[in-house]
């Protein structure tokens, strides 16, 4: 999927019973996006999707289609069946960290954690910081908050934090697949293999080549060790106003790739 703001879709958590993946018969678990147009997609992001999310036994409305459980359930303790149905959504989130939390080294994940299926998804401080305010479902659900380490080589200090909660939160060394995600490396934060964005916040275009990086912009400081001296996106014979011609996408003058040459050069 191209690149979608995030006023543009929503984020959601299903436990089951509600869509399947379009190429599967089983119901799909796990987060899930609602575009602005209807559209319902697997994934925890645009540039994270699993595929289209096709909703289970689509029926007339005026329908009662409740399991006969429910249904009975429903009969005998309508003031339980009343407070389940009152319930909100718990909206999944994957938060970016602040300027500020990269200076420090350090930010918070808040994690909630569903008590009879023992899953784990992740949610923004909002409603982290709001779960006891607002009409989630605590009695089956539980949060809780992990440092994460920002820094260039995080790796190994995210594993050891996950390994000592580990005995508390059975799987959650699992939950995290990418221990080294967030961390700041030559001006550049890796979110997923194939998704990188600026300090900013601001999305690096897939095009851009994997070295691509903080440059040297200082006639006679080095500020990345790893990119020859003053050599820069803004020096390139590539850059046409903040837009690179060989690889066709918007590039920040600071920045740098294994291509750059000098600029006025054939």
């Amino acid at each position: 999927m191209a690149y979608l703001p995030k006023n543009k879709y929503k984020k959601y958590y299903t436990n089951g019973g509600e869509f399947r993946l379009a190429k599967e018969s089983t119901s799909y678990v796990g987060d899930y996006i609602v575009t602005s147009g209807g559209k319902i997609y697997a994934g925890i992001s645009p540039d994270r999707l699993l595929g289209r999310l096709i909703p289970l036994n689509k029926v007339s409305p005026n329908v009662d289609d409740s399991p006969p459980n429910n249904k009975t359930y429903s009969i005998l303790r309508p003031d339980l069946a009343r407070k389940q149905n009152s319930y909100i959504p718990i909206p999944s989130d994957q938060p970016t960290p602040t300027a500020i939390e990269y200076s420090q080294g350090v930010f918070d994940r808040f994690i909630v954690v569903r008590l009879n299926t023992k899953g784990y998804f992740e949610i923004s401080k909002d409603t982290y910081t709001n779960f006891y305010k607002r009409n989630y479902n605590r009695d089956l659900h539980k949060t809780f908050s992990i440092p994460w380490s920002l820094k260039e080589n995080n790796t190994e200090n995210n594993l050891k934090t996950l390994r000592y909660y580990e005995s508390k939160l059975p799987g959650i060394i699992d939950f995290f697949p990418n221990k080294g995600q967030y961390a700041l490396r030559n001006g550049v934060i890796n979110i997923t293999p194939s998704s990188r964005i600026y300090p900013t916040g601001e999305v690096i275009p897939k095009i851009l080549p994997a070295a691509y990086q903080l440059g040297n912009d200082k006639v006679n400081t080095i500020i990345n060790p790893r990119v020859p001296k003053n050599q820069h996106c803004n020096n390139c014979k590539f850059n046409q106003n903040g837009h690179c011609t060989r690889w066709n996408a918007h590039i920040n003058k600071k920045y740098w790739c294994a291509v750059w040459k000098q600029l006025g050069s054939e």
